[in-house]
């Protein structure tokens, strides 16, 4: 696949629209996590409280050990007095604003806090889809580079949107003895969330193959159906044909009018098995049947007889195959003794179960013709590609039965 392909597939299921949609929901979700745990826990991932304890409680540290290790080089109280002076400079230091300073309201933070995430989750899912449309050769070489990428971008981000919060809130406790610590605090829960945004867009695209996959088997399932239904197709025009050729010959040698009139009902019938269509309506199958049993009717006479019982004002939209019917009348003459001793009588009919009955007494013919063609098999096949349904198939040694389901149209 080459680049243009692949940065069209990526585009495809990593749209742009869908990294803002998606930068939203994970800024959202994870204040919407922050702020619950600013209600109801101590603990919160941005609490200025902790840091302003901890820095108060090393700073103490710091300056106690300093006062005792200078009361113990002095070993005069003039010393301890200077130690606790400077103790008292410190802690005025530290709390730089003293009691008049008024920490951020929760609304102030997240108004700050929000666009700059929002910025960064977007960047590090862009910068991801650039990756991802790249097409490295191996796997490892693209999340190496886009890990690195993605943890530069962050550091970035996160950096300038600390210093922003200094710069808009420059007393806040602890600044600017431990800036340090800020930093890694931004970074540690930006790199966190870059880590999600960019497990979320390998999942997009493990989703987006998945069924890229599904699809192209479905393709395949599709048209490895098709090829099949066409092969049986390709198998019921040339044996039609030729029963018909044969049926011809026999009639010019005996009766060339009727001949000319087997070969205008022939033309009719070809007409409609050149037809492109893949399923057809029980009416336009039962008139192409009818023009069959004319042709039939020229050869055999009243040897051979239709009965037909059709409920036409419920069933004449129903689906049927092309040329099932045609098929399943050809196969009882074919197979059974058509003569003025044993005239042939082929029943059609239909139940109130949307079935399709074509059903014949047997007449077992001394010696069996050869079968080439469609067959009942390749019209059970045909039934069960186009529709899954199936073919039923009886035969009591008595009478023969071929129950054609009818589909709703």
């Amino acid at each position: 696949m080459n680049m243009v392909q692949k940065r069209h597939d990526v585009d495809g299921y990593f749209s742009l629209k869908r990294i803002l949609m998606l930068s939203l929901a994970i800024v959202l979700a994870y204040y919407a996590m922050f702020t619950i745990v600013h209600y109801f826990s101590r603990f919160s991932f941005f609490n200025s409280n902790t840091i302003e304890e901890r820095i108060h409680k090393e700073q103490e540290r710091r300056q106690m050990l300093e006062a005792i290790r200078f009361d113990t080089i002095q070993g005069h109280t003039e010393g301890s007095l200077v130690s606790r002076q400077r103790i008292g400079e410190s802690k005025d230091d530290i709390n730089k604003g003293g009691k008049g300073y008024k920490r951020p309201r929760l609304w102030a933070q997240l108004m700050l806090n929000i666009p700059i995430t929002f910025i960064l989750v977007f960047l590090v899912l862009l910068y991801n889809r650039r990756i991802m449309s790249i097409g490295f050769k191996r796997l490892r070489d693209e999340v190496v580079v886009n890990v690195l990428g993605s943890a530069v971008i962050t550091i970035a981000i996160s950096t300038a949107g600390t210093f922003i919060q200094i710069f808009v809130w420059p007393d806040f406790p602890g600044l600017p003895h431990s800036i340090y610590r800020f930093l890694r605090l931004g970074w540690t829960n930006d790199l966190t969330l870059t880590s999600v945004a960019m497990v979320t867009g390998y999942l997009f695209r493990s989703l987006n193959k998945e069924k890229m996959v599904a699809v192209e088997n479905e393709v395949l399932r599709a048209e490895n159906i098709r090829t099949r239904y066409e092969a049986l197709k390709t198998q019921l025009d040339p044996h039609f044909l030729f029963n018909s050729m044969n049926t011809l010959q026999s009639l010019i040698t005996v009766d060339p009018e009727r001949a000319e009139e087997f070969v205008q009902q022939l033309s009719t019938v070809l007409r409609y098995t050149l037809q492109k269509h893949e399923v057809v309506t029980l009416a336009e199958e039962l008139r192409c049947t009818a023009d069959y049993c004319r042709m039939l009717k020229i050869r055999y006479g009243d040897n051979l007889l239709f009965d037909h019982h059709i409920d036409h004002e419920k069933f004449d939209e129903c689906l049927v195959l092309p040329l099932s019917i045609q098929g399943l009348v050809e196969n009882a003459i074919k197979h059974n003794v058509v003569s003025a001793r044993q005239p042939l009588t082929v029943h059609i009919s239909t139940d109130e179960n949307a079935h399709l009955i074509v059903s014949n007494k047997i007449q077992p013919k001394i010696t069996e013709e050869e079968g080439s063609g469609i067959g009942l098999a390749n019209l059970a096949e045909r039934y069960r590609l186009q529709w899954d349904k199936t073919v039923e198939i009886r035969d009591d040694g008595n009478e023969f039965i071929v129950i054609l389901p009818l589909v709703e149209n």
